[in-house]
C-alpha cells in the first residue's frame, strides 16, 4: 500500500514538473499588415502570416531566445460572420510547417488588469511576491511576455522602459475587451 501511494505521488509531482506552461496571447504587432509565423526560433522560415487587423488570439509556450511556440496549429480570430456555434470569433488553421509553429515576443502581448482609477501594478525582478520590485506599471497596458514560470509571467513594456515578473492572475489576454 506505501509503495503504491509513493509511486502515485511521484508520479503526480512529474506531471507537474513536466507540464508546459503555456499562456494566451493576442497579436500585437504595429509593423506592416501581417505578421510572421516561423517554423523553428531564430532564423526559421517564414511559413505563415496573419493578420494584423483581426484580433487574432493564441496560446503559446516554450519560449526560446525571444521566440514562442504556438500551441495546436491554429489561432482564434475576430470575423464578420457568425459561426456554427454562434460565435463571433473563428479558427484559422496554420498552415506551412511540419515542425511546429514559432512567434516573436515583440509581435504578441498581454493587456493588464489594472482598471482601477490610478491602480499600479509592480514588476517584481523575481518571480515572487518578496521579490524586489524592478518597475511600476502606471494604467492599464499591453506588454510583451517574455518568460513564463509557474503562475508568473515576464514581460516587458512595450516602449521597452520596464521589465519584470507579474503575477499571471494580473493579465487579460483578451484584445478586444477587459477581462473580469
Amino acid at each position: 500500500m506505501k509503495k503504491t501511494i509513493s509511486f502515485f505521488l511521484l508520479f503526480f509531482c512529474c506531471a507537474l514538473v513536466g507540464r508546459a506552461q503555456i499562456i494566451d496571447v493576442y497579436i500585437f504587432d504595429n509593423d506592416g499588415p501581417f505578421t510572421n509565423v516561423r517554423n523553428s526560433p531564430n532564423k526559421g522560415k517564414v511559413v505563415d502570416k496573419i493578420p494584423v487587423d483581426v484580433s487574432a488570439s493564441l496560446t503559446v509556450e516554450k519560449p526560446t531566445n525571444g521566440w514562442w511556440r504556438i500551441v495546436g496549429e491554429c489561432y482564434e480570430c475576430l470575423t464578420t460572420e457568425p459561426q456554427e456555434d454562434g460565435s463571433e470569433f473563428a479558427n484559422v488553421k496554420l498552415k506551412g510547417s511540419t515542425t511546429g509553429y514559432w512567434i516573436h515576443n515583440s509581435v504578441i502581448g498581454i493587456g493588464t488588469r489594472n482598471y482601477g482609477q490610478n491602480q499600479k501594478l509592480p514588476l517584481r525582478s523575481e518571480a515572487s511576491k518578496s521579490a524586489a520590485v524592478s518597475y511600476t506599471l502606471k494604467g492599464e497596458q499591453t506588454v510583451h511576455p517574455i518568460d513564463v514560470k509557474g503562475s508568473w509571467v515576464k514581460v516587458k513594456t512595450a516602449d521597452g522602459k520596464g521589465q519584470g515578473w507579474l503575477e499571471e492572475e494580473w493579465l487579460c489576454s483578451n484584445p478586444l475587451t477587459t477581462c473580469p
